[in-house]
């Protein structure tokens, strides 16, 4: 399958995946799990937050550094890279949100709706970034009338409007749909079709039941 040698949507989710980090590091102390696990762990705890979080950071600055100088498929992989470790410390971040919330001893409930908030962004943001990643390259070779496997049927595939033939997803539409995604916690704009998209919303839904419902609501439980 012959690819561009770079797109401009690369570049634009190695930006919104700096904005995840800019929150991740914004929200390092408040979601830390530190305070919830055994003395013994606490060490093992804090190196790994504090490591997932520089090396998540390192890894945005290359991805964006390296947009001009590499090839698509080699900046993909490290997109994947930068992608597995920024998922994981959303978990982290997703837990240590959880632990505040239901152990945390004075629990101020303002600042728990922002946290919600600003890891609810950053779910939809990774997740963008994730569909664009491993779909865009993809949609491109079917424009082009390659023999393809597309991970996401769009409404302007199957339904055959005019002028929409050619059309690809770009920024915009994997945004929109990993946003309602989040927010109705099931696919509502697109199809997954192959067996990494389907995993990568069954991921995000979960993680979005947990902020949306269990936080929010426990949230909006202590203002009242």
């Amino acid at each position: 399958m012959r690819e561009e040698s770079r797109h401009p949507l690369d570049l634009a989710f190695g930006c919104a995946l700096a904005l995840i980090s800019a929150i991740d590091f914004y929200t390092a102390r408040s979601l830390s799990l530190v305070a919830y696990v055994e003395p013994h762990l606490v060490k093992v705890v804090q190196t790994l937050e504090v490591g997932v979080s520089i090396v998540c950071a390192l890894g945005v600055a290359g991805l964006i550094a390296t947009w001009p100088l590499l090839a698509r498929p080699a900046h993909r992989r490290l997109m994947f890279a930068v992608l597995t470790l920024q998922t994981l410390g959303l978990t982290l971040d997703v837990g240590g949100l959880l632990a505040s919330t239901l152990f945390g001893k004075r629990a101020n409930p303002i600042y728990l709706l922002l946290e919600a908030a600003l890891v609810h962004i950053s779910t939809v943001l990774l997740f963008a970034a994730w569909y664009a990643a491993i779909d865009h390259h993809r949609q491109v070779a079917r424009a082009r009338g390659e023999a393809t496997h597309q991970r996401f049927g769009f409404p302007q595939h199957s339904a055959r409007y005019p002028g929409y033939e050619a059309w690809v997803p770009g920024f915009v539409d994997y945004l929109t749909f990993a946003f309602t995604t989040s927010s109705s916690l099931g696919p509502a704009e697109a199809l997954p079709l192959a067996k990494p998209a389907k995993l990568l919303v069954t991921l995000q839904v979960s993680l979005s039941l947990v902020i949306l419902l269990v936080l929010a609501a426990r949230a909006i439980g202590l203002i009242g």
